[in-house]
């Protein structure tokens, strides 16, 4: 049987990815985190190393894996700015150069659509071709947007590594832990007023099935990863059961994080503002994508005992 490694396992996406990776059956998966070892699926390895040291190596030349899939990812921004460079950005490299010189045959790397920033002159729907330009708004995001852009460089600079850059939207559910999820799992939250931006959310099974189709022989290249459509910031709130309440720009920067409402990073209030829509066509045609849950099944997913009151 063959091997698949999985960085970061025990993270959101780790987790997701792992679960449904090893529910197929068809490879022996390795599960790689730097943190002491959570539930993981059952016959899945796991491993407790830091992909930037000599242990990855050792683990790579001893399975020789037919993929590694690339979640090793600090994603909180409330981290050191130094050390989530120093793993986002370091640790993207160091894999990529392991898996190259150990000949690992294929890479996968889940960046985020956020990369291409919310933007008040962006397309309406955003391209693979339009360049990540987060940092212009949100400069917590450079070490994102840096470990992305390194990962497309393999694309052109090593052929002989068949590699797949996914870039899903913001995916929702009911284990991972993205910043729109803890967002809309308070009981009230914020909007800027006067402000109603298009949204796309993607559930978390659909990015284990994104996963399983990177995986496929022959993908190879830049995709958007889309969910089954587009919503008005406003119903998205709604559906997923939280209460909106629309403030003025500069209220909200003092009240971030406090009486109730959620904690989010200045950078992001501009994807309250401007929307970060994408274009998943190329993904789809390319590997037949086609997301299995509704739109409404993803709506509701995100953990209702998260709106009882405190931040998580």
């Amino acid at each position: 049987m063959s091997a698949l490694i999985v960085t970061g396992a025990l993270g959101s996406f780790g987790r997701v990815a792992t679960r449904w990776l090893s529910a197929r059956g068809d490879a022996e998966v390795h599960a790689v985190d730097v943190r002491d070892a959570a539930e993981v699926p059952r016959g899945v390895e796991y491993h407790r190393l830091d992909v930037r040291k000599r242990g990855f190596e050792d683990l790579v030349r001893r399975v020789r894996p037919r993929a590694v899939v690339h979640l090793a990812m600090v994603r909180r921004f409330g981290f050191d700015a130094a050390q989530r460079h120093r793993i986002n950005f370091e640790g993207t490299a160091k894999v990529f150069e392991v898996g190259r010189r150990l000949g690992v045959p294929k890479m996968v790397f889940c960046s985020r659509a956020t990369v291409y920033g919310a933007l008040p002159d962006q397309p309406q729907f955003v391209s693979e071709e339009h360049p990540p330009s987060a940092g212009r708004t949100f400069p917590e995001m450079q070490d994102l947007v840096a470990a992305d852009l390194y990962a497309s460089q393999m694309l052109w600079r090593f052929g002989d590594v068949e590699t797949a850059l996914l870039r899903p939207v913001n995916v929702l559910g009911p284990t991972v832990r993205t910043l729109l999820n803890r967002y809309l799992g308070r009981r009230r939250v914020f909007t800027v007023m006067g402000y109603d931006p298009m949204q796309q959310v993607l559930h978390e099974d659909d990015l284990g099935l994104a996963f399983e189709h990177a995986l496929a022989p022959g993908v190879r290249g830049v995709f958007n990863v889309t969910g089954p459509g587009e919503v008005p910031l406003s119903v998205l709130i709604d559906e997923a059961g939280a209460r909106a309440v629309p403030l003025p720009e500069s209220v909200i920067g003092a009240i971030r994080g406090r009486l109730g409402f959620p904690e989010i990073p200045r950078g992001a209030l501009e994807y309250l503002k401007f929307p970060c829509t994408v274009d998943g066509s190329r993904f789809a045609r390319e590997t037949g994508f086609e997301p299995r849950r509704s739109l409404v099944e993803t709506l509701r997913s995100v953990p209702r005992v998260a709106r009882r009151g405190a931040a998580t």
